[in-house]
């Protein structure tokens, strides 16, 4: 899961403050929902438009990659409306195969419309790559500035990364925390910790789903990603 602030609370609550708000507006509990729509970033920034942008950019990216391969048939000059028509590309509200391709998942209705006119050597060749930095920059665009700023705002708490990973109880952490150098209360880009290797997924925040373990996330950043097939 996510290691948002309420979460941190629960697992946590002799480091995490159980009155403490949002980070970043300190007005309501940062919750999944929340960090998708908090009103302190502004609406141009705002991690929802941002996602919405990736997505745009990825159907047009396999828009054009179909167009120009070759097919089993002529296409008809309906392939783009029909393309850009399908289930997947619904996020308002989010259809399910939405949510499933948000997953790193080829949505079934996907494989299946492509199919009528694409063999499937051609279609996976194209949707392989695509997807891959879909989702690396949906991780750099969103979920690392985030990640960024949430470890600046635990170092002004006095939470540092040694009291996190440490399983001892509050009384004992006080008493050792005093003998953490002051260097490891500045985190920048360079430490941030493999515990923020999470694919930013929007089923996630939308519904609450199951998040993209940090461990997948860095193998699809340096494997090619084993594309799945959503049949649900």
């Amino acid at each position: 899961m996510l290691p948002t602030l309420t979460t941190l609370q629960r697992r946590k609550p002799h480091l995490y403050n159980p009155n403490w708000l949002c980070s970043q507006c300190n007005f309501s509990p940062e919750t999944l929902d929340h960090l998708w729509t908090c009103p302190y970033i502004l609406p141009e920034f705002s991690p929802l438009n941002t996602f919405k942008t990736l997505l745009l950019a990825l159907q047009t990216n396999y828009l054009d990659k179909f167009l120009s391969a070759p097919s089993l048939i002529p296409l008809p000059d309906s392939f783009a409306a029909e393309f850009t028509a399908l289930n997947c590309w619904n996020c308002d509200p989010p259809s399910i195969s939405y949510l499933r391709l948000a997953r790193g998942l080829i949505p079934i209705s996907l494989t299946e419309f492509l199919g009528i006119y694409f063999s499937s050597p051609t279609i996976w060749s194209i949707l392989d790559t695509p997807l891959h930095d879909f989702h690396f920059e949906f991780y750099v665009q969103i979920w690392l500035c985030c990640s960024i700023f949430f470890h600046h705002w635990e170092s002004a708490q006095g939470i540092t990364k040694k009291m996190k990973s440490s399983t001892l109880g509050p009384s004992s952490i006080s008493r050792t925390s005093s003998n953490i150098p002051p260097d490891s209360l500045t985190p920048s880009l360079a430490t941030v910790s493999s515990d923020f290797w999470i694919s930013w997924v929007s089923s996630s925040i939308i519904r609450g789903g199951s998040w993209i373990s940090h461990l997948d996330f860095r193998r699809r950043l340096t494997v090619q990603p084993l594309l799945r097939i959503s049949l649900w």
